[in-house]
């Protein structure tokens, strides 16, 4: 109906009752256009005119979603809690679907300002209606509900939530790939590194084009890492490499470059190492942290070819840079042993004091002292 047919019908109107009716049509109508705010004004006309408690919340609840989907998040959550404390599922008329379908916006607006807990329990509320939503709404809400378990780290949790909302997909959904993700993130938290590298497989193959394939990529890459396993991880940063410099992005490859060289130092590679650490250098590092993390790589590889004399001096300069950097262990029991090598006693002894202070537990320590 148009806006002059509403109009005649409304001043025809011969009841309250068929008046609400008529707003809430004409509104639903406006809605699905996706002419939020004018739904939004006779939605309020219909809640003005309504006394049965339940219907009034869901006018109440009607005018939060057009204003969240308007992206007035202020007006959304009064309306929208507003209509929560106007629900009584004791008295007539109350609507399941329409009181969870509140708490799933509310779970959304709460996430979205970063109140994970008072997310995860509005959520919780529409979880217990979960049977009246439909099934985008079903999905979601589990999807939601995964995020803020992530959020609080329960990432098990996290998992069965995001195997709930799985569930509810068929096989080619577009929803999968982030879903898929998320199993992947959580499975790395727990330092479960096969299972984070199933899923992130996935994610790449369901979706050749997803958003994020160069960070799943880097994910299956360091979970490799983490399992020892060089030579995959090796191979998956060198594909990753390589779809870059397809793509020709122009972006700081530095931080791929020490993974490849930290690959080729673990294989045993050090020339190779080498030689990516040296390309990585002559791409100019953002920040000494980053330059001093490549840099180490000099003084590792110089020392596992006998090349001390070069080690030791690339250390001392990389020192100049920063103290301490990200995976410094191995730089500083090669400064030592470089010393050792180059029969200086004293540098010897100032090292192998410094790392038995870093690295208390390290068995290399004992290696070390069997030196003096």
């Amino acid at each position: 109906m148009n806006q002059k047919q509403f109009d005649e019908r409304f001043s025809n109107s011969a009841s309250k009752e068929e008046k609400v009716s008529l707003l809430d049509t004409f509104a639903e109508e406006l809605f699905e256009k996706g002419q939020y705010s004018a739904a939004s004004k006779y939605y309020e006309q219909a809640f003005a005119l309504e006394r049965q408690a339940n219907a009034r919340a869901y006018f109440a609840g009607q005018v939060g979603i057009c204003h969240y989907n308007e992206g007035d998040d202020k007006l959304a959550l009064s309306s929208l809690l507003k209509s929560t404390r106007l629900f009584d599922p004791d008295k007539p008329e109350f609507m399941p679907d329409m009181y969870g379908f509140v708490y799933f916006h509310l779970g959304s607006l709460f996430e979205y300002h970063g109140k994970i807990a008072k997310s995860l329990e509005a959520r919780r509320i529409c979880e217990q209606y979960i049977d009246s939503q439909e099934k985008d709404t079903r999905w979601m809400l589990y999807a939601g509900i995964s995020r803020d378990y992530e959020a609080l780290g329960k990432h098990d949790e996290a998992i069965k939530y995001s195997q709930k909302a799985i569930q509810v997909l068929s096989d080619n959904d577009p929803g999968l790939s982030y879903l898929y993700e998320s199993m992947g993130n959580n499975y790395m938290r727990l330092k479960q590194y096969q299972d984070a590298i199933k899923y992130f497989s996935k994610v790449a193959e369901i979706d050749p084009h997803f958003e994020r394939l160069d960070e799943i990529h880097l994910k299956v890459a360091n979970c490799y890492g983490q399992l020892t396993n060089d030579q995959m991880a090796l191979q998956t940063y060198q594909k990753i490499l390589e779809l870059k410099q397809i793509t020709g992005k122009r972006e700081n490859l530095t931080a791929l470059y020490i993974r490849i060289a930290q690959c080729h130092f673990r294989l045993q590679q050090f020339e190779k190492s080498l030689l990516v650490t040296l390309e990585a250098l002559r791409r100019h590092p953002r920040n000494n942290q980053e330059r001093a993390e490549i840099r180490s790589y000099l003084t590792t590889n110089y020392y596992e070819l006998g090349r001390y004399r070069e080690a030791a001096q690339e250390g001392e300069q990389t020192l100049q840079l920063a103290k301490r950097f990200p995976n410094d262990h191995d730089f500083y029991f090669r400064m030592a042993l470089s010393y050792y090598k180059l029969g200086n006693q004293k540098l010897f002894a100032r090292y192998r004091t410094l790392c038995k202070r870093l690295y208390r537990e390290d068995s290399w320590n004992k290696y070390l002292e069997k030196l003096t």
